[in-house]
C-alpha cells in the first residue's frame, strides 16, 4: 500500500463521509494538514480519515500529552476540573487498545513504512474531531466548530458559511437593519451578556511608537484564559454591510490590529475575525485565507455561536433561549440573512471599496 498524503486523497476520503461539507472547511483542513506534515489512515472502506492525536498535539506545539491529558472523552468524564476546555469536540475519538491497535498500527506501517513503536494504547479521532482539535485555542473557529454540537445548529451555520456577496444596495442595508456599526455591536454585546462569553465593546490600546495615531480602537473584544497557552484574545471587527478586499487588508496590514493586541496583552495567541451582515467578498474571503489567523464570518454565524454559548450557560431553562430566537427583536434582527444578488446588472470590481460606492 502506497502512502497517502495527497491532498486529492484527503479530499476524497473525507468527502466520502461528508459530501456536503462546505468547501471553506474542507480547505483548512486539507492546508492544516499539508502544513504540519500529519499522516492519517482512512477506514477499510477509504472514508472516514482518522489521525493520531498526540501527533496533532506536537504539531500544535505542545507536549504530546496534550490531548489526552486535557481534551480526550475519558477526560472529560472523570476529571474533577471544570474548565471550557472540557467541553466535547465534534466528532468521534477513540482509545485503541489491544487487537483494535494491532489492526491499526499495522495499516499505519503499511501505508506510510513507519513503526508506531512498542505502544499498548493510543487515542485517535476521525477528521472532524481531529480538525476541531488542531484549530482549538489557534483561531476562534475552533470555538465556532466545537460548539456545533446540535445538529440543527450546525446544518444552519454550514448554509450559512461565508457566501460570496458581489453586490450591495441601500436596499439591501435596509433589509439587514443596521445603519450603523455600533447599533450592530450593541446588539451583539446584549446577546453576549446573556453568556459567559462575554464580549467587551469599544476597547482601546495603545498603538505603535511613530504612528499617525496615539490609540487603535477594536468594536469587540473576547479575553479567554487557556490551560496551556494561557491566554487567548479574539478581536471582532464590525462592517455594517460586507467585508470588502480593503477592509481587510486595511486592518491586518496598515492598522496592524493583530500586532497591536500581542503587544498589548502579552501573548502570541490573537486571533481577527471580521463580521458583516453579508460577510464578506469573494476577494476578502479569498484574502483571508492567506492569513493563519484571521477569518471573515456573516453576522448571523456570530449570533448562532452566542446562542450556543448561551444554551449551554441556561441548561435548566432552555425555554429562555428558544424564546430568545423566536421573540426577541435584537436576536431577530440579528439572525436575518438579507436577500442579496445573485445575477447583478453591475458587478463592483473590488479595487473599488463597496463603502463608499453605497455611502
Amino acid at each position: 500500500m502506497t502512502a497517502i498524503t495527497t491532498t486529492a486523497q484527503l479530499k476524497e476520503s473525507i468527502l466520502a463521509t461528508r459530501p456536503t461539507l462546505d468547501t471553506t472547511v474542507l480547505e483548512d483542513i486539507c492546508k492544516l494538514t499539508r502544513i504540519h506534515q500529519l499522516k492519517w489512515v482512512p477506514n477499510k472502506d477509504g472514508k472516514n480519515p482518522h489521525y493520531i492525536m498526540s501527533q496533532l498535539s506536537v504539531a500544535k506545539g505542545l507536549d504530546s500529552k496534550d490531548y489526552a491529558n486535557y481534551w480526550s472523552p475519558e477526560v472529560k468524564s472523570t476529571s474533577h476540573v471544570k474548565q471550557e476546555s472540557l467541553e466535547s469536540l465534534p466528532g468521534k475519538a477513540i482509545k485503541l487498545e489491544g487487537d483494535q491497535l494491532a489492526i491499526f498500527k499495522k495499516l499505519y506501517q503499511d501505508t506510510y513504512n513507519e513503526s508506531l513503536g512498542k505502544i499498548n494504547q493510543l487515542w485517535v479521532g476521525n477528521w472532524e474531531h481531529a480538525y476541531a482539535y488542531l484549530i482549538q485555542g489557534k483561531t476562534s473557529v475552533a470555538k465556532d466548530f466545537q460548539s456545533l454540537g446540535a445538529k440543527s445548529i450546525q446544518l444552519k451555520v454550514e448554509e450559512d458559511i461565508q457566501k460570496p456577496v458581489l453586490e450591495v444596495t441601500n436596499k439591501h442595508i435596509y433589509q439587514s437593519g443596521y445603519a450603523k456599526e455600533d447599533h450592530l455591536a450593541r446588539d451583539l454585546c446584549y446577546l453576549s451578556a446573556m453568556t459567559p462569553y462575554t464580549l467587551k465593546c469599544e476597547r482601546s490600546f495603545p498603538d505603535f511608537p511613530g504612528s499617525k495615531t496615539k490609540v487603535r480602537r477594536f468594536d469587540l473584544i473576547h479575553s479567554q484564559p487557556h490551560k496551556t497557552k494561557k491566554l487567548v484574545i479574539t478581536c471582532y471587527e464590525l462592517k455594517r454591510n460586507i467585508v470588502d478586499y480593503h477592509d481587510l487588508v486595511d486592518t491586518v496590514e496598515a492598522k496592524r490590529y493583530i500586532e497591536v493586541l500581542k503587544k498589548y496583552f502579552n501573548t502570541e495567541h490573537v486571533n481577527l475575525i471580521m463580521v458583516a451582515p453579508f460577510g464578506g467578498s469573494k476577494e476578502a474571503l479569498d484574502k483571508a485565507q492567506q492569513y493563519d489567523n484571521v477569518e471573515v464570518w456573516t453576522t448571523r454565524k456570530l449570533t448562532l455561536l452566542l446562542l450556543e454559548k448561551a444554551r449551554a450557560y441556561h441548561k435548566l431553562d432552555s425555554y429562555f433561549v428558544d424564546n430568545l430566537e423566536k421573540e426577541c427583536d435584537t436576536v431577530k434582527k440579528l439572525l436575518v440573512i438579507p436577500q442579496v444578488i445573485e445575477q447583478p446588472v453591475n458587478v463592483l470590481p473590488f479595487e473599488k471599496p463597496i463603502k463608499k460606492i453605497i455611502a
